[in-house]
């Protein structure tokens, strides 16, 4: 049968029991073995005790390459990294994707350090925190044991090794890393007229022997004309639309392209994030010849609405609701969480909305702007990205707008 959440704080609790028995020097075998026994009924975060207890007992376990396999396989990989989510969440035992992610990084570098899902559950745990802190109790305690535990295994605070980057063949950036320095970024920007054109660009990140790990990223800005750039989805999915602002009939109101000086419209940003997503910006840049509505002035018209973020439905195969709004995200405070920690900004090039949390589901942000200005204007793609992780990105498809007398 389906794992409730019951199963899962059951589960999870056994678990821990016996993660606690056993780094007590109290370990029980024949418990390990019946809970083991019943694997296919654990989440990642029990899973994980299972495996700690285990190797506490006996390092040269062979059941610990089948635990270590289950959770490589459960491991979502994006750009942002590795995590772990629960089939069912353990709210009675305070579980959270982020506190399971924690145990299962702490299981991973005792059992399986080089393990390549490592550094990558390391990236994501951290960009998790909030100034500076997780957003429980159980996530900061778990996040700090499993973090401290891959910093001593790392040595990374006492990291001195040389480093050298080429492009091209070229050498670009050479230097050392030592212990007063590990927390100095370095940063370098090549000019895209030096990049090869008719070949591939080749980057080469080196560095010598010593203790540390050497982090990096590297990205590329292109601009290309507004009628020629498509949709994009690396990790978000973003599309736009332009609507009358009278039109009270949802997603059959009819996309509007051309448009009369002085009519209002309604831009609506259909959003979906496959995942949870962490300090989310989204931006809408404004065609020259329309402006943002502010329906707090005292000569906004009356179909001007405020900026506004709602969550949907999803869609079925042919685009008709198949599940409550409640039922599309797995957090039920989530019309709470958008009325005290999301904001937006109307600003007179764009208009930009913050989230530093957005769960996984899909979200419409809407808002009001007027045609101020004859012409042809071309409206550059509606984009989201993660602020810390600008690899998990989306955007819109481009868009001419024609504005007439």
């Amino acid at each position: 049968r389906a794992v409730t959440e019951w199963d899962a704080y059951e589960a999870d609790r056994q678990a821990w029991l016996l993660f606690v028995l056993s780094e007590a020097g109290r370990q029980s075998g024949s418990r390990l073995d019946d809970l083991y026994a019943a694997r296919e009924r654990l989440g990642s975060a029990a899973r994980a005790f299972l495996a700690m207890s285990l190797q506490r007992a006996n390092a040269g376990d062979e059941r610990l390459k089948t635990l270590v396999s289950d959770l490589n396989n459960a491991a979502i990989v994006s750009a942002t990294g590795a995590h772990w989510e629960e089939q069912a969440r353990g709210w009675w035992g305070f579980g959270s994707d982020t506190r399971t992610t924690a145990v299962v990084l702490a299981a991973m570098v005792r059992l399986d350090p080089q393990n390549a899902m490592v550094p990558n559950a390391v990236r994501w745990l951290m960009v998790a925190r909030k100034l500076g802190v997780w957003e429980t109790t159980q996530e900061t305690a778990w996040s700090v044991i499993a973090l401290t535990d891959w910093m001593e295994l790392t040595g990374e605070l006492t990291g001195e090794y040389d480093y050298a980057l080429w492009l091209n063949g070229a050498e670009r950036a050479a230097g050392r890393v030592t212990p007063a320095t590990i927390d100095t970024p370095v940063e370098l920007r090549v000019p895209l007229d030096e990049l090869q054109r008719d070949a591939g660009n080749r980057l080469q990140v080196g560095r010598g022997d010593g203790s540390g790990r050497l982090y990096y990223t590297a990205h590329l800005r292109a601009f290309l004309p507004v009628e020629d750039v498509k949709a994009l989805d690396r990790g978000v999915i973003v599309s736009r639309r332009y609507v009358a602002a009278d039109c009270q009939d949802g997603p059959r109101c009819p996309e509007l392209r051309e448009l009369k000086l002085g009519d209002e419209v309604r831009v609506e940003l259909s959003i979906t994030a496959p995942n949870d997503l962490y300090y989310l910006r989204v931006e809408d840049g404004l065609p020259a010849g329309l402006e943002a509505v502010d329906p707090n002035l005292a000569t906004t018209s009356v179909l001007a609405e405020a900026p506004a973020v709602e969550m949907v439905p999803e869609l079925g195969p042919r685009g008709g609701a198949n599940v409550d709004v409640a039922r599309s995200s797995p957090y039920p405070w989530w019309r709470w969480w958008w009325r005290w920690y999301s904001r937006s900004e109307l600003r007179d090039e764009k208009v930009v909305l913050f989230a530093d949390f957005l769960p996984r589901g899909s979200y419409l942000y809407s808002y009001t702007a007027r045609a101020t200005l004859p012409g042809e204007y071309r409206a550059i793609p509606a984009t989201a990205v993660e602020s810390y992780f600008p690899e998990v990105y989306g955007r819109s498809d481009g868009a001419v707008i024609r504005i007439t007398r």
